[in-house]
């Protein structure tokens, strides 16, 4: 299965299970787990269990969950990561952006810790007493050094000229930060520290072999790796001399090195398409870990201690669940997933999306299904507004993480289809049926599928129906309610046709268009349809709704029509003919905000027992 053609690689980490064996396990080896960014992305990736393009990522963070945290401007500002420097013993991380941004991101509870408006900044380092230094690249209010505290976001406290910065390291052995600027590497010693006007004291600059110093990080505590474009040289702290590096000497376009002189691992990126790269590269034991070509990696630093960081994560939401969104509640044989993509067919960007430096088309937003398909790894995924534009790019990742389309037409396109993991289930029997007339179904988007199918793990058969219903209000246009009554009728049918042939329970879910409390909603709960958020035993979900996400920009705020499911919804998940001991275990609404960008609507799933 070709990974490298998905986004969102494979999550493998089982968090429960590796705290329950924690307190028996070896220290983690160095470079065994690695932080890699680029563009608006951070992995935390276990680069001992991850070989080639199947990655086992155990942590992952978008720019775009820090919406809320940040303003439009300052996410505008982060969204080309460029270096993240795990900090306070790897509980932080430092992230750097040449757009111009510096944040301290909290990995436990994915909080902004502090924000400052860098321009062009390439490198940052904490420093005693809660104060970070940062370096700034070619700009013409970079080119500089600057000094900044944690407690005070935006406010630098001092700053002196450095010609292209691109490289901050704070030794705690030496008592002194190490910058690197185009042609020099210079020590600062801490000037005032206890003060509220700290400064740095230029102590000494040392010129580099030859110029444009790009990449500094310490080897062991009494030498530094140092990069530039000639090649990759040591930089020796005591007797301040540089040396060929002579495991990469004479490697050009290195973009980020770690070393360890103990044991002589290496973890490191070289620029191979323009400045970025979709590998990284280890050394003792040898192996590349190859991310999604689509990804721009830049940087990639070691985590000191993944395990102490993941026992200060946030509680699991709900019973059974961790952090890691792969577990599955206790008893689960079946995960269905269900979303409505918004149809947006077009090869160009909206100009009203550029202010937020996002990319609406379809060949990025399948990017972001193809992750939340990855990350929660479902059996069943229905999806709604599917287009043949959308096919073209989502398709082929569904197909690299398992998934197949149940039918696709070859006239008719269906809008509203059914994909399935062959591995964990086996298709019965589908239909497309199209919604008629053409009045209550704009452009043919209007339809349902329905398909059976058998779980692999229990033997059970279970029927899906996968609808998306007429959306104008009756106010705006007569007759809308009773369409959409007759179109869930047409459903109802079809599922007791599929009860006659196979007496078994039956899932329907979908963009409905209409809330629980009305005409065409009322017909399934009087027929014994059961709203999965309240059928389900363990957790069910009550959050609803929409945002704003159209060719006008996109909204964190909440367009639902009331305040919970019941009021407010307009996608629909429900169970129907449980009798031979179905259980719905946990409804759950995804609300990411990764996933605001990519949709209108709000993501959600069910976990079964069959």
């Amino acid at each position: 299965m070709n990974i490298k053609k998905v986004f969102s690689i494979i999550v493998l980490a089982v968090a429960a299970l590796a705290a329950a064996g924690c307190s028996g396990k070896e220290k983690t080896a160095w470079g065994d787990y690695v932080v890699a960014c680029g563009d608006k992305d951070l992995y935390i990736v276990d680069a001992a269990a991850s070989n080639g393009d199947t990655l086992k990522v155990v942590w992952h963070w978008n720019l775009d969950e820090a919406r809320g945290q940040l303003t439009d401007q300052q996410l505008y500002y982060s969204r080309v990561m460029d270096d993240c420097k795990p900090v306070d013993g790897g509980k932080h991380i430092l992230i750097t952006s040449s757009a111009g941004e510096t944040l301290l991101l909290d990995i436990a509870t994915r909080e902004i810790l502090f924000h400052a408006r860098t321009p062009m900044s390439h490198s940052a380092d904490m420093l005693p007493g809660g104060r970070i230094a940062v370096a700034n690249s070619t700009h013409e209010q970079g080119n500089s050094l600057e000094l900044y505290d944690v407690s005070n976001s935006e406010a630098c406290v001092w700053k002196d000229s450095l010609y292209s910065g691109h490289g901050v390291y704070w030794s705690e052995k030496y008592n002194r930060l190490f910058v690197l600027g185009y042609n020099e590497l210079r020590e600062y010693s801490l000037k005032d520290w206890e003060t509220e006007s700290p400064s740095l004291s230029l102590e000494k600059s040392s010129g580099l072999p030859s110029v444009g110093g790009h990449e500094l990080s310490p080897s062991g505590e009494d030498a530094l790796i140092v990069t530039n474009h000639e090649g990759v040289f040591l930089f020796d702290i005591p007797s301040g001399t540089f040396s060929p590096f002579a495991p990469m000497e004479g490697r050009r376009h290195v973009k980020s090195l770690n070393h360890d002189p103990a044991s002589g691992r290496m973890v490191y990126t070289i620029a191979e398409t323009s400045w970025w790269t979709n590998h990284i590269y280890l050394v003792n034991p040898d192996k590349v870990l190859s991310f999604d070509p689509a990804y721009r990696l830049y940087k990639v630093r070691v985590l000191p201690d993944w395990e102490a960081v993941k026992a200060e994560m946030t509680p699991p939401p709900f019973p059974g669940f961790d952090v890691d969104p792969t577990l599955r509640a206790p008893g689960t044989s079946l995960r269905i997933f269900d979303d409505n993509i918004w149809q947006y067919d077009k090869e160009t960007i909206p100009e009203a999306w550029e202010p937020f430096g996002l990319d609406c088309r379809d060949s990025v937003r399948s990017i972001g299904f193809a992750k939340m398909v990855a990350d929660h790894k479902p059996d069943i995924v229905t999806l709604q507004e599917y287009s043949s534009h959308m096919d073209r790019y989502l398709a082929p990742k569904l197909e690299a993480l398992g998934l197949t389309n149940s039918i696709a037409e070859d006239q008719t396109w269906n809008f509203t289809p059914i994909f399935y993991d062959s591995l964990a289930v086996e298709l019965l029997k589908v239909r497309y049926n199209l919604y008629t007339p053409k009045a209550f179904s704009n452009a043919n988007t209007k339809s349902f599928t329905s398909a059976v199918f058998r779980n692999k793990g229990t033997g059970k058969v279970f029927a899906v129906l996968n609808t998306h219903l007429w959306w104008r209000p009756e106010k705006d246009q007569p007759g809308s309610d009773m369409a959409r009554a007759s179109q869930i009728r047409l459903m109802m049918s079809e599922a007791e046709i599929i009860k006659a042939e196979y007496d078994c329970v039956v899932f329907l879910m979908g963009d409905m268009n209409c809330e629980e409390d009305t005409v065409p909603i009322r017909q399934l709960l009087d027929w014994g349809y059961v709203p999965c958020y309240k059928a389900a035993t363990l957790f069910g979900d009550n959050h609803n709704g929409h945002h704003r996400c159209d060719p006008g920009g996109f909204s964190a705020e909440s367009s639902r029509k009331g305040p919970d499911r019941a009021t407010g919804a307009l996608d629909h998940f429900f169970i129907h003919n449980a009798k031979n001991g179905e259980e719905v275990l946990v409804y759950y609404c995804m609300m990411d905000a990764y996933t605001l960008p990519l949709t209108d609507h709000y993501p959600n799933f069910v976990d079964v027992r069959l």
